[in-house]
């Protein structure tokens, strides 16, 4: 009654769970009344073919929630974070405890003080949640103490007032108690004229490389290494060639390569595979590590969690040293950084001493529990 500008709406193929109802209901429901959209019927029905094709393909990457569920007046997780959030979970090695994610984001949620969560303030809330479940901590605990525990960055920004004030105001004193010990933030930085020069010229890769430095520096970097693979079709990039088909790429209007797959070697020594493939015609050797052949790298030794003199990884992604054997630290100093799956978090000294066995190398791969540093 008090009216409305838009109203979103999905294609049937797509709609529920963590999506908008779907657009024939709407149009459906409200025909023939005051409030009628105007649409066809028969045309929006027209397109939910071509969107059950493209669900089948993107299957992979659903949020794992089959039917509507209750539980999002609990957790409160915005329906387009959650399916993010449970790949996160998958990523950190946390995808078999997804209904304690749940909870914790919740809990994290209330500590911050009920935030309005989009993005990004709700990345804040997901992360903070991922990383309590990862660490193993205490709800409680963390709230009563929280300036002890390693904390993501986003959240440290936020709390920081990075992303302005939150309109129900700071959660105090957990705020405070959060940030004691922690260094200030840097001042923003000034643009340089390359930067402002950029903004004119390329305005969107500008942005992208101001606001998310590491992303883009990674998508870049892949772009160098690849080309643009958002000319592949979508089944020939998520599952790959298929032996014996010709699959054709459109790289530009009037330049078409034809591309297929011949024959496969066996893995050597290393884990490579000589793949053969045809481009145009012609025959193509490419090389490419079989990452499903057994390493026979040693696991990575687990830290004493009951040991406060050893640092362990809070989940699982790619640790970066900051210290060597030798070195004295702080209680509280950064001693490596994580990053995993769009999470960055540093982590810190537990106590005062001087490390005495530095257990990986200066940037690993590792799992959650994962032994760090020793310190002495």
């Amino acid at each position: 009654q008090a009216g409305v500008d838009a109203v979103d709406g999905a294609s049937a193929a797509l709609a529920g769970t963590t999506s908008q109802p779907a657009l024939s209901s709407i149009v459906a429901a409200s025909d023939h009344t005051e409030r009628a959209t105007g649409l066809d019927l028969t045309a929006v029905n027209d397109l939910e073919p071509y969107w059950e094709a493209v669900r089948r393909v993107y299957a992979p990457f659903e949020s794992g929630l089959p039917a509507p569920t209750g539980r999002v007046y609990t957790h409160e997780i915005p329906g387009g974070q959650l399916s993010n959030l449970r790949q996160q979970a998958i990523a950190l090695g946390l995808g078999q405890r997804f209904e304690e994610v749940e909870a914790m984001y919740a809990a994290a949620d209330r500590l911050l003080g009920h935030l309005v969560k989009v993005t990004p303030s709700s990345k804040v809330v997901g992360d903070l949640a991922l990383q309590l479940v990862g660490a193993g901590v205490d709800v409680a605990e963390f709230a009563a103490e929280p300036g002890r525990f390693d904390l993501p960055d986003s959240v440290v920004g936020f709390l920081r007032g990075e992303l302005g004030d939150p309109p129900g105001g700071w959660p105090e004193p957990f705020r405070t108690r959060a940030l004691e010990g922690r260094r200030a933030a840097a001042p923003p930085a000034e643009l340089s004229d390359d930067d402002l020069d950029g903004l004119a010229k390329e305005p969107r890769r500008t942005l992208n490389r101001l606001l998310f430095p590491g992303p883009t520096a990674e998508f870049e970097a892949h772009t160098d290494s690849y080309g643009d693979v958002s000319v592949l079709p979508s089944k020939e990039f998520l599952y790959g060639l298929r032996s014996g088909v010709e699959h054709s790429v459109d790289l530009e209007p009037g330049v078409r390569l034809l591309i297929g797959i011949e024959a496969v070697s066996d893995a050597d020594e290393r884990g490579m595979r000589t793949v053969m493939c045809t481009l145009n015609g012609q025959l193509r050797p490419v090389s490419v590590r079989d990452r499903s052949v057994t390493s026979e790298v040693q696991p990575t030794e687990k830290a004493d969690r009951t040991d406060p003199g050893q640092v362990a990884a809070p989940f699982a992604g790619v640790v970066t040293l900051q210290v060597v054997e030798g070195d004295p630290v702080e209680a509280g100093a950064a001693i490596a950084t994580i990053e995993a799956m769009k999470m960055e978090a540093a982590i810190t000294a537990p106590r005062a001493g001087t490390v005495r066995r530095v257990a990986i190398s200066a940037v690993q791969q590792v799992e959650g529990g994962d032994l760090l540093v020793v310190l002495g």
